[in-house]
């Protein structure tokens, strides 16, 4: 069996001191990653042209013209496959919800540091869960308010297998319906018109951002999808 390749992580943070961090507590939750940094948003593109990148963190202010957000922006309109999750200062739920419904798949408040809390962002994140901050998921879940990490729920228990919990996992990851529809080999249509619906019902919801902050929540880590095996 072929072992997993390692992670290639990229981080977009302005401020050189914040970037060193960052690997440090990255290389803590997963030693084997490959690590690429970037002050500003053309050097994050450059970079992300030059190879895939499984997971982003971005921070959303750059103090320049394009943003961390633009940078997301570009790996959607790309049809990249990362996983983006946005750094900021601030936590108000209108910024975050933006985030998610540009295709963020996590938000991690920066002055979460001082009290450890930033780390168990960073192993939620790792661990296949989306970590939100309390303005937007409430009471519980992976909220900076909670001092305690909750246990890890599986999509198992509330039913959800298969194909259903590859769509899930998808979702979570902050891609669109035809990006989700050819990593599952599947019509677009049939993510919008059945696996969509399936999980709004499952989790009470009726959109995207709503099933996100409810996974978050919740505390559900979602798995990677088996590799398919060729003969």
């Amino acid at each position: 069996m072929t072992p997993a390749r390692p992670l290639d992580i990229l981080i977009l943070e302005d401020q050189a001191l914040v970037r060193a961090g960052m690997r440090a507590l990255i290389q803590i939750s997963e030693p084997h990653a490959r690590i690429r940094e970037a002050a500003s948003y053309e050097e994050a593109v450059a970079l992300a042209e030059t190879g895939p990148i499984d997971i982003a963190f971005l921070d959303i202010d750059l103090k320049a013209a394009r943003s961390g957000l633009d940078f997301l922006k570009w790996l959607r309109e790309g049809e990249r496959d990362t996983r983006a999750i946005m750094l900021s200062g601030h936590a108000e739920k209108e910024l975050v919800m933006g985030c998610l419904a540009e295709g963020a798949s996590g938000y991690i408040v920066k002055d979460m540091e001082s009290d450890g809390l930033f780390r168990r962002a960073l192993d939620t994140v790792f661990s296949g869960s989306i970590f939100l901050p309390a303005t937007v998921i409430g009471r519980g879940g992976f909220s900076p308010a909670q001092p305690a990490a909750p246990a890890i729920v599986l999509p198992e228990s509330l039913g959800i297998t298969g194909r259903t919990l590859e769509a899930l996992y998808y979702v979570c990851q902050g891609l669109p319906n035809k990006l989700i529809a050819r990593n599952m080999g599947i019509e677009e249509g049939t993510v919008r018109k059945d696996y969509l619906p399936k999980l709004f019902r499952i989790f009470h919801v009726v959109r995207r951002t709503e099933l996100m902050i409810e996974v978050s929540r919740r505390g559900i880590a979602v798995p990677k999808p088996e590799p398919v095996q060729t003969a």
